[in-house]
């Protein structure tokens, strides 16, 4: 620098050099981090993509496993329908037992997973079994000498918190077996904090055995006895044997029944506020009078019209499946069967 401030050309060129190596930086280090963040958003962008494509080629391959099982129920003997019930299911748990019952005794029919068979035992002796045949709906339990009985327990293992997931088998309103899942996987891996598994699969195959194995007409065939305890209402109140019933008239029943579970099921699903209120006054026909009454008058309209010997399935499904077969539940002013 000179005498007085001024500055030399050197120490300017010098300070301008500066200046323009501090501006360059900056202007590639944001071009750097750019590039950086294009690229690992590009890379994100495909990860979540490859993600997406192998989650739906997991879920096609499973949806067409199961239309593969259900194919095969459809078009299966009566002597194989359990068989392949345990062989669908075995995708879906570790270990599935498929008992049928006669005589307050379970023997297993059909078994997924594992290598020796099993013998019979008594149901009183499994508390889980005897709730699930008597609500005949899927029921949660440990797995547990008590829960499950001696025989299951050894064979699903020793873990204090293992689970065994129950699916009653239903047909014409009688259990006619029941499948018992344990470690029950889920389609997809999921880390919802404490979520269940998806058993939603398993049920849905047992609901299709049930009705291949209602089609087939008299639940005692080809050695499948309903358990007492859930034929409850729906037996008793036959006007007469089903043996005497003629072929026509055995097929409209199974109609009529098939009907009345969805019209109720529909109820359950889509008025399931109503339904809690109702039950919590001991008044459901008063919260769902609506809706009862739209499903009463076209059962009425489609089936007691046709045949002198139809029950009102309808009734005793409305009993059953949203009263827990406590018709003091359904209110002082529900009308009661049709026929």
């Amino acid at each position: 620098m000179h005498e007085g401030g001024a500055l030399t050309w050197r120490e300017v060129v010098d300070k301008y050099h500066s200046a323009l190596i501090d501006e360059l930086s900056v202007r590639l280090d944001s071009a750097v981090r750019d590039a950086v963040d294009r690229a690992v958003a590009a890379e994100h962008s495909q990860a979540v993509a490859r993600i997406e494509r192998a989650c739906d080629d997991a879920r096609r391959s499973r949806v067409e496993s199961l239309n593969q099982v259900l194919r095969r129920l459809r078009t299966t003997g009566q002597e194989h329908i359990l068989e392949l019930l345990a062989e669908g299911c075995a995708s879906y748990a570790e270990k599935v037992v498929v008992l049928v019952f006669e005589s307050n005794q379970a023997r297993c029919a059909a078994r997924a997973g594992i290598e020796n068979g099993l013998r019979a035992f008594e149901t009183d002796s499994a508390s889980a079994i005897v709730a699930a045949i008597d609500s005949r709906d899927p029921v949660v339990a440990l797995a547990t000498e008590a829960e499950i009985s001696t025989v299951l327990a050894e064979v699903f293992g020793p873990a204090p918190d293992r689970k065994a997931y129950l699916f009653p088998v239903v047909a014409r309103h009688s259990v006619m077996a029941m499948l018992i899942a344990s470690d029950v996987t889920s389609e997809i891996n999921h880390a919802t904090n404490g979520a269940a598994p998806q058993s939603a699969p398993i049920e849905l195959l047992c609901e299709a055995a049930g009705m291949r194995l209602e089609a087939f007409g008299t639940p005692d065939a080809g050695g499948f006895v309903p358990f007492a305890p859930g034929v409850t209402a729906i037996e008793n109140t036959r006007p007469r044997a089903w043996d005497e019933l003629t072929a026509d008239d055995q097929k409209l029943h199974l109609q009529a029944q098939r009907t009345a579970r969805v019209r109720v099921a529909e109820i359950r699903l889509y008025h399931e506020n109503e339904l809690r209120s109702g039950v919590a006054g001991g008044d459901i026909y008063g919260a769902l009078r609506d809706v009862i009454d739209s499903a009463r008058n076209r059962f009425l309209q489609t089936f007691p019209a046709k045949s002198p010997t139809m029950v009102d399935y309808l009734h005793l499904e409305i009993l059953h499946t949203l009263a827990h077969d406590d018709d003091r539940l359904l209110g002082p002013n529900y009308p009661g069967p049709m026929v």
